[in-house]
């Protein structure tokens, strides 16, 4: 896709306020720079709201878009061979359980008793697939009109709109999330915000974002995968993310580098076990300790759990 200069938008540190970024990076004719006033790192100027928005259609989700790493229609065929299976969605929702002011039982009859959970950005719908399957009352959220038919297909709720444009009460979930989507975010700031009000006390939020400060950020330079600046418009460390989530208010914040590789092997050898955010048997919570300790160090991914 071909940009042209009225394409483009000039923006301040959305953390801190400043106007004075530092360059980077250059990637694909963008520019990534880091806030001299506080250490975020965003893209610089980037694309308007508009055309962003245009990145977003079917061949996006299909991983033939800006990033090729995906593949949220093949997401939905995997979910179906594989629905029996304990998975990374399956242990991401036994931590959040486990984090409720009231952790759930066992999971309840389909659809009752988990609480209400919010994914914003819910592409294809497969996580909120999960999340039913764990008791939670679930809805989405998410811009595409083309992904949102194949959540609308597994019977789940969901409206096709941005956070700024949704309505929902304060104080109406238990649970949202948002998987690799604050990245994506105009005004990451404002949204946190927003989602701490819709939260309940005591109600949890979820992310997964890339880590700023992995070491294969800083060995690979502009190389690093996560830098795509077309769509990804803000970097986070565990630093500028834990300060995010403080000014939007939220009392309880655990910041952890946990990308999925070594999860997912975790996941494959048995030692993650089901409803249990830990193994239960101890060698095998002394390799996850372990597992977790070396990702901390290494992983390019980041989770983050944040309680209102």
């Amino acid at each position: 896709m071909t940009f042209l200069p009225t394409d483009f938008e000039s923006v301040p540190c959305d953390l801190c306020g400043a106007d004075a970024p530092n360059v980077r990076y250059r990637k694909n004719g963008f520019t990534i720079v880091e806030c001299s006033r506080c250490g975020m790192v965003y893209t610089n100027p980037r694309l308007k709201s508009e055309k962003i928005g245009e990145l977003y259609d079917a061949d996006y989700f299909k991983g033939h878009g800006f990033d090729k790493s995906i593949d949220y229609v093949g997401d939905v065929d995997s979910y179906g061979k594989e629905k029996s299976n304990y998975t990374l969605n399956d242990w991401d929702l036994d931590t959040i359980a486990s984090m409720l002011r009231t952790p759930l039982p066992q999971p309840p009859p389909l659809g009752r008793g988990g609480g209400a959970l919010l994914e914003i950005g819910c592409g294809t719908g497969v996580f909120l697939a999960k999340a039913r399957e764990h008791g939670f009352e679930c809805a989405g959220l998410e811009l595409s009109s083309y992904a949102a038919e194949f959540v609308r297909k597994m019977g789940i709720p969901v409206e096709t709109k941005a956070i700024e444009e949704a309505n929902f009460p304060e104080n109406s979930w238990d649970v949202i999330v948002m998987r690799e989507v604050i990245e994506h975010l105009p005004h990451p700031m404002e949204s946190l915000r927003t989602i701490h009000k819709w939260l309940k006390p005591g109600g949890v939020l979820f992310m997964a974002t890339g880590n700023y400060d992995c070491p294969e950020r800083k060995l690979r330079g502009s190389d690093w995968f996560y830098f795509m600046p077309e769509g990804h418009l803000y970097y986070f460390s565990n630093r500028t993310m834990a300060k995010y989530l403080r000014k939007a208010g939220f009392r309880t914040i655990r910041v952890t580098n946990q990308g999925d590789l070594l999860m997912e092997m975790l996941r494959k050898y048995g030692v993650l076990e089901s409803g249990e955010p830990s193994p239960g048997n101890i060698l095998k919570r002394m390799v996850f300790q372990l597992v977790r300790d070396v990702n901390h160090f290494i992983s390019s991914g980041m989770r983050v759990y944040a309680v209102k």
